[in-house]
């Protein structure tokens, strides 16, 4: 019999509570980033962007495969760090489209954020329209966490 790949999302270390099946990560390949290596990787990333970062100054950065929001929870608590108010950067400053409910939800509850909030959506990443109703500069993290700007 295979080893179990769920293993690895159950871990402490990545933050999910969601059982998954091998059968459904082999059909969503659901392999979450540890919690440790998403900080390690957006305060790498957050050092790029300078001076932008005075804890007023609004930068916008989306997850389009947020799972359950290891990526999102490091960048919410490094904007703390910069000055930046929880209001700001849940209303004004973090984005993230997830395509498995379970996980959605999971997101929101991490975050602190109800389902329906406009700037947290569940939907397939490769469909959405990326309507969030925000005009700011948006700041991607890729699946390496290189981050990938572009105007919305």
């Amino acid at each position: 019999m295979a080893k179990s790949k769920n293993k690895h999302n159950l871990s402490a270390a990545v933050g999910s509570s969601i059982v998954r099946d091998d059968d459904r990560i082999r059909e969503t390949g659901e392999i979450f980033t540890p919690s440790e290596l998403c900080d390690a990787m957006v305060a790498e990333q957050l050092e790029l962007l300078g001076d932008t970062l005075d804890g007023e100054t609004i930068v916008t950065f989306i997850d389009n495969s947020a799972g359950c929001g290891n990526f999102l929870l490091a960048l919410k608590k490094a904007l703390l760090e910069y000055g930046y108010s929880e209001r700001t950067i849940l209303e004004e400053m973090l984005f993230a489209v997830e395509r498995e409910r379970d996980n959605y939800e999971e997101l929101c509850a991490n975050l602190g954020v109800e389902v329906d909030h406009k700037h947290y959506v569940c939907h397939d990443a490769l469909t959405y329209d990326y309507s969030f109703d925000n005009s700011h500069l948006l700041v991607a993290l890729d699946v390496f966490g290189n981050p990938r700007t572009t105007t919305s």
